[in-house]
């Protein structure tokens, strides 16, 4: 075997150990068109929103299906539960569409911000007063719309480069995992596997 070869070989050998690592934290169905995302991606995406958004004390997956939030607004903590449903990919930026699980849930320990909880549910029919959420989020009825600049989101670079602008990712959170269907069928020959693995901080 010629060292070429030899070094092909070696280098094939080495990224196939790569993919078999990766699967611990995703999973590509290429003939379902489906990308699934492991527990352990959710739970580092939500440390990475944490440290990031200013108002998001708290984000955790549910037990069952989607991810709860606690945001912390003029000392009252909205605790939302919700499900991604859906992410547009675009040039500059994605927008994101979640729907809510349950109605926003208040809590305070103040007793003046009580009344006031009171009052949002009775006069607002318990929806987030403006400048609760971040300026790149709003809600509508039970839907949550947002949108994030695409370069801020190595993860979906990562993964999904090669779809064209304008695609849609539908996607389904449960028990902590996160299934996202594509148009076309993916695999890990899509993958910017150096970046990725830098996202997971694998060494």
């Amino acid at each position: 075997m010629s060292i070429f070869n030899k070094i092909t070989a070696t280098f094939q050998e080495s990224k196939e150990f790569l993919k078999r690592s990766l699967e611990e934290y995703i999973m590509f169905s290429s003939e379902a068109k489906q990308l699934i995302l492991k527990k352990k991606v959710i739970l580092l995406l939500c440390q990475q929103a944490e440290s990031r958004v200013e108002q998001l004390k708290s984000l955790e997956p549910d037990f069952e299906e989607g991810l709860i939030a606690t945001i912390e607004y003029n000392k009252v903590q909205v605790k939302l539960h919700f499900t991604p449903e859906k992410i547009t990919l675009n040039k500059e930026y994605i927008e994101g569409e979640l729907r809510l699980l349950k109605p926003p849930q208040f809590d305070t320990e103040s007793i003046v911000y009580r009344y006031l909880i009171a009052g949002w549910k009775t006069f607002l029919g318990g929806k987030l007063p403006n400048g609760a959420l971040p300026k790149e989020v709003r809600i509508e009825n039970n839907k949550v719309y947002y949108t994030l600049p695409r370069n801020q989101l190595q993860l979906l670079d990562s993964l999904f480069h090669s779809l064209e602008n304008g695609s849609a990712l539908m996607t389904n959170l449960k028990q902590g995992d996160l299934t996202i269907e594509t148009s076309v069928a993916l695999s890990w020959n899509n993958v910017k596997l150096q970046n990725l693995v830098q996202f997971l901080n694998l060494k």
